[in-house]
């Protein structure tokens, strides 16, 4: 697909299924017209520490060239996956990216600020953001590191949705060679800096990486979240408007 206009726009979609998919059994057919679809299931460690690739929860974002596409894609979500009839739950929001950094392998390769076209100017309003982390390597050496890195997400994601500032977090990992993703949702842009660079789990976890022990590459997007619907336990961007008006 040809990227028009000056900026990106993502959707990102989070369902739950009556039973657990894995991915290495079944193959969801990639959304038409999109620049970038992932969809992956849940981050879940088996008993050897890596990811099992098997959830009955998937995530999916959407890069599109075009606010009408992104927005088609939000309005009828179940004609671009056909799968959404068997979810017992789903959730859908467009957002727009404000800033991104870093390499990603979304698109078979790995992209160095690339990858998502942020907007000239920022809109303001909530907060999303979107990581990725990615290694060169999944030989047998670097399962040590993988595993380390498995852990740490599981860690920090816990401790992220255990700060009232933090209204929902989520991780899927990709198949196909090519990265999944984080995603948060943040009461404020204030509380997700306090939560990720100030004494914490995202921190101590950061250190480590540094020092060479886990991913070999990451990526960061901040979104604001233009409109959403469904059920991640609730929609969490109505209960935040609805805590503006108490």
């Amino acid at each position: 697909m040809t990227r028009t206009g000056d900026h990106d726009w993502i959707t990102l979609h989070r369902l739950r299924f009556p039973e657990a998919i894995s991915a290495r059994d079944r193959i969801f057919a990639p959304v038409a017209g999109a620049a970038v679809w992932r969809f992956c299931p849940q981050h879940t460690p088996g008993d050897d520490g890596l990811v099992t690739l098997t959830s009955d929860i998937w995530g999916g974002l959407g890069i599109w060239g075009s606010r009408d596409e992104a927005e088609a894609m939000l309005s009828d979500p179940g004609t671009a996956m056909p799968w959404l009839a068997e979810a017992v739950a789903a959730w859908h929001c467009l957002a727009i990216p404000v800033s991104h950094r870093g390499k990603v392998n979304w698109r078979g390769h790995v992209e160095d600020g690339t990858a998502v076209r942020p907007a000239p100017a920022d809109p303001g309003g909530p907060l999303v953001v979107v990581t990725t982390a990615g290694f060169l390597s999944r030989e047998d050496w670097m399962l040590p590191r993988i595993r380390l890195f498995v852990e740490g997400v599981s860690e920090v994601m816990a401790w992220y949705g255990a700060l009232p500032s933090n209204l929902r977090n989520d991780v899927f990992n990709g198949p196909e060679g090519r990265e999944g993703f984080t995603c948060s949702l943040w009461r404020s842009d204030e509380a997700m800096r306090e939560a990720a660079y100030h004494d914490g789990r995202h921190r101590a976890r950061m250190e480590q990486n540094r020092a060479g022990l886990m991913f070999d590459y990451s990526s960061f997007t901040r979104l604001r979240a233009l409109r959403s619907h469904g059920d991640w336990d609730g929609d969490p961007f109505a209960e935040l408007q609805e805590g503006a008006m108490t």
